[in-house]
């Protein structure tokens, strides 16, 4: 799951996922690229980078109907900014009515991952960013 990951991290967030993208779900998929093409519509490019800093087991389900589950909070920095030309619009994660505090920001998202085949390979499946008490309420350090 942890080399997974690092796939997703590597691809520009800019660019669509291809339909047969073996370390992604076709949900993730499609959800991924619906994004992509609503940035591009909006003339909105991300820009920066994102560092893991600490991966944490929240829950894993071998047993899982089409195959075994996991999912992980993933504690973060963050230097992502969004860019419409020269304009920052990035907006804070728990109001999008006020832009984003500058400089690196330190993030929890949940991600979920799935196997088809007993763990021989993972897809990832979902990915949010929690905020709040959930983020606080994380296993980051």
């Amino acid at each position: 799951a942890r080399a997974t990951e690092s796939k997703r991290r590597a691809h520009d967030p800019n660019t669509k996922l291809s339909d047969d993208t073996p370390w992604a779900t076709e949900d993730y998929i499609d959800t991924f690229n619906r994004n992509v093409t609503a940035m591009k519509e909006a003339g909105v490019v991300e820009k920066g980078t994102v560092k893991v800093n600490s991966v944490h087991l929240a829950t894993s389900d071998p047993d899982a109907p089409g195959g075994w589950n996991l999912t992980l909070y993933q504690c973060s920095t963050s230097t992502a900014r969004y860019l419409k030309g020269d304009k920052d619009v990035t907006t804070d994660p728990n109001n999008d009515n006020k832009p984003a505090p500058k400089g690196p920001q330190e993030n929890v998202h949940l991600v979920s991952f799935h196997t088809p085949d007993q763990g021989k390979t993972w897809q990832i499946d979902d990915s949010q960013l929690l905020t709040g008490k959930r983020a606080a309420e994380a296993p980051c350090v």
